[in-house]
């Protein structure tokens, strides 16, 4: 299945970056279900749905990160394609896996380079409650249902090692993946913590140590009146 590096493959291309230079936007266990860790009723009609534009003033900056990050220009280029092999479950995803997250257009992101040369990536969607916590339920449970791919590219061929982890109980619901990538003899971890609060969906990837500091101050920028 061909792929771009978008959305589905940001914590595993946040991985190879770290190993090879990958230009992207990411002890091993069985295979689970990526399920929320805590599933709470949607409800809601009274959550507002938030423009683009907003939800890119809510994006966490370098001040609020601290020392030594700095947030990194975007890129315009399109993106490398990958081939990910051995996951049927992840070609379910049909025309949705070029970017599952496509499905939410009010949309912002910001990739920071950390202390030593780290990365950690910050996106935020914005959708009826309903329509967000659909929508990233399939899209996680697709991502975790295999233990093991790869992830091949026109210069790279990497293992990928999924497990799904538990989050912080913030927010409504929860889900937690952690990646870990091996390529060129060389292995990284990378976490992806995704958020749904009412109509905001935040998605903090990086390394695990990063993802848990920051994601309490990502969450509660990202839900300010």
């Amino acid at each position: 299945m061909r792929l771009r590096n978008t959305a589905i493959l940001t914590s595993t291309c946040l991985a190879l970056w770290a190993l090879t230079g990958c230009s992207a936007p990411p002890s091993d266990n069985a295979p689970a279900s990526a399920q929320a860790e805590t599933a709470v009723p949607t409800g809601g009609g009274d959550h507002e749905v938030l423009p683009s534009e907003r939800l890119a003033d809510r994006l966490l900056t370098s001040d609020d990160l601290g020392s030594g990050y700095a947030a990194r220009p975007a890129v315009s280029t399109a993106s490398p394609e990958a081939s990910v092999e051995g996951c049927p479950q992840l070609e379910q995803l049909g025309s949705a896996a070029d970017n599952p997250y496509a499905m939410f257009p009010n949309q912002g992101k910001r990739v920071f380079t950390g202390p030593g040369g780290t990365q950690l990536t910050e996106e935020l969607y914005s959708a009826p409650p309903n329509d967000l916590s659909a929508g990233v339920s399939r899209i996680m449970t697709a991502m975790g249902a295999c233990a093991s791919y790869q992830l091949v590219t026109a210069t790279t061929a990497a293992e990928v090692r999924t497990k799904t982890v538990p989050v912080p109980r913030l927010g409504d619901e929860q889900w937690g993946q952690v990646l870990t990538v091996t390529a060129g003899g060389r292995r990284t971890t990378v976490q992806q913590t995704v958020i749904r609060d009412g109509a905001v969906l935040l998605v903090v990837s990086g390394s695990p140590a990063e993802v848990a500091v920051h994601a309490q101050t990502a969450l509660t920028k990202a839900t300010a009146g």
